[in-house]
């Protein structure tokens, strides 16, 4: 059975070393070459484990340009993997491999179809798990090889999921791919009434508003932290990035929402639009003095008439 993989990140890196753990015959790897790999969560460098391997090896950075294509027929692939990568596959390479090209998607499916599904996992969901199904034409919608399927604890953050991620697709395809190759390709259909779909996540989409509850605020910046670029707030004009936090139960105090109620060693409490939370990791300039009674973000109305007399002031209005 002669297998390609394509891909970007660490879930590609675990596939490939578990089709080589399971001897099947990898007959090419492709591999992103993002212009700025840093933009690209998790990104690993395919060309390492194939050059360890003596596998072939081809860079791309679209996989539908026609030199990728050409490349991969010359292999005659039985079956592709595209895994962990968000560009979409053209009919062509759905239509090449003569079993068909299998994906993967880091959600419980038929939930969570879609863009940013680690982030979204993090935010939202009690379950994780790792699918591996066939692509159609759909987005995540085609029917499943297998999906381990594992628990999001409170604590979990994005570090932590990916992690859970990573041994699930172990266990899976532990589980699959003695069963592949023994000839058994028998996917079960996804069950559309329960389908749901996630939506694409930039960087200004882990900004906080601290009339949020402590709640969703932690789930946000434990959703943001690396290897995505973090969740933030700002301070005298100046960005601070927040990588780890805990919610307070216990303390009995109240204060505005964003101010700052308590800094020691246990981090810096700060009143949320519901309940406490502590920042325990933050990274900032080297400027920055946070003291208590200080309020982290802006007051809206309080920028805009600031900005409105420094317009009136260049005479604009």
């Amino acid at each position: 059975m002669r297998i390609i993989v394509i891909g970007a990140v660490n879930s590609t890196l675990q596939t490939i070393n578990q089709l080589i753990k399971h001897q099947f015959n990898i007959v090419g790897i492709l591999g992103h070459e993002p212009i700025n790999s840093s933009n690209i969560s998790g990104w690993v460098d395919l060309k390492k484990i194939s050059d360890e391997n003596e596998l072939p090896y081809k860079g791309f950075r679209k996989i539908n340009e026609a030199e990728n294509i050409i490349w991969a027929k010359s292999k005659k692939p039985d079956i592709i993997f595209a895994v962990g990568f968000s560009q979409l596959l053209s009919n062509e390479w759905l239509e090449m491999p003569r079993l068909g090209c299998i994906g993967f998607h880091p959600t419980k499916l038929p939930r969570g179809r879609g863009r940013a599904p680690l982030a979204w996992t993090v935010l939202e969901e009690k379950e994780g798990a790792a699918t591996f199904f066939l692509m159609g034409e759909g987005a995540d919608d085609g029917p499943i090889f297998v999906q381990e399927v594992f628990q999001i604890e409170d604590n979990d953050d994005a570090h932590s999921v990916k992690e859970k991620i990573n041994l699930a697709i172990v266990k899976s395809l532990d589980i699959w791919l003695p069963k592949l190759k023994n000839g058994i390709w028998d996917p079960i259909p996804q069950d559309e009434t329960k389908a749901s779909w996630y939506g694409k996540r930039n960087k200004e989409d882990g900004h906080i508003n601290w009339n949020y509850s402590a709640y969703s605020i932690d789930r946000l910046i434990k959703a943001s932290t690396k290897p995505h670029p973090g969740a933030y707030t700002y301070f005298d004009d100046k960005k601070i990035i927040i990588w780890e936090s805990v919610i307070e139960k216990d303390i009995k105090i109240h204060g505005v929402n964003g101010r700052i109620l308590i800094i020691d060693t246990r981090g810096i409490l700060v009143q949320c639009g519901d309940g406490l939370i502590w920042l325990k990791k933050i990274e900032a300039e080297k400027d920055i003095l946070l003291r208590v009674g200080d309020k982290l973000g802006y007051n809206i109305e309080d920028e805009i008439n600031r900005l409105r007399k420094i317009i009136r002031k260049l005479g604009y209005e």
